[in-house]
């Protein structure tokens, strides 16, 4: 009855890991078709923008020469600012973009993975997770983190999330008690920081960027491991 029982309880955690890793893979899938479309999307706005600053220097200069009125110059410098702030808004989405396909990839390997013992550490292709001893508080250990940072490299703690956040409701994602550093592991920073955490006993996740070649969306994962990926319905 024991080994029934040993051998029902792996196939389930087999199971249920099977079915976290396909959530996480159609996530990283539906979301790589958005970015390709928003980089589609960028070209054609930047090209705008670009025309909308020669334009405004001839209208500028139009205008100095009393050929244009002040309505046609405001009209084109607001047309101007809705050009940027299309270009911005795409890239701002991009970035995003990026963020949650590294949040998909980083569950999706995850999933694959056994477990690490408390204390453990494991170095994989674009990933190191550390399984610390300490009890890790977003609530406490966020401020000496900030300090920390701010002494040693004289500029704020990136955190590009802090706790629960929209993107990590989207993807089914328990971030509450943990935050995310947006430093690249290999920089000195990321290094320095790895670093630090295991000295303290504090768990993370380092992961690196999900598109190749770039560093977007590559960071540090401060807190045990976002549990309770599900697939959106």
């Amino acid at each position: 009855m024991a080994l029934i029982f040993l051998l029902t309880g792996a196939q389930t955690a087999g199971a249920q890991s099977r079915k976290l890793e396909k959530a996480a893979s159609d996530v990283a899938s539906a979301t790589a078709n958005y970015r390709a479309a928003l980089e589609r999307v960028l070209v054609l706005y930047e090209r705008e923008l670009a025309r909308r600053n020669e334009m405004t220097e001839l209208r500028q200069d139009l205008f100095e020469r009393g050929v244009l009125s002040r309505r046609e110059f405001e009209d084109g410098q607001r047309a101007l600012a809705d050009a940027q702030k299309n270009v911005d808004d795409t890239r701002q989405a991009i970035a995003e973009a990026d963020r949650m396909m590294t949040e998909a990839r980083l569950a999706e390997s995850l999933a694959r993975l056994a477990p690490l013992e408390r204390g453990g550490y494991q170095e994989t292709p674009g990933l190191v997770r550390y399984a610390g001893i300490a009890d890790w508080s977003l609530a406490t250990g966020t401020g000496q983190l900030r300090e920390w940072f701010l002494g040693r490299f004289g500029r704020a703690l990136p955190i590009s999330s802090y706790g629960q956040t929209a993107l990590h409701d989207r993807m089914g994602l328990d971030h509450r008690n943990a935050l995310d550093v947006a430093v690249h592991p290999d920089s000195p920073e990321g290094r320095a920081l790895m670093d630090h955490l295991r000295t303290l006993g504090v768990p993370f996740i380092a992961a690196w960027g999900a598109i190749p070649g770039s560093t977007s969306g590559a960071h540090i994962h401060v807190g045990q491991p976002s549990p309770r990926l599900t697939a959106r319905r």
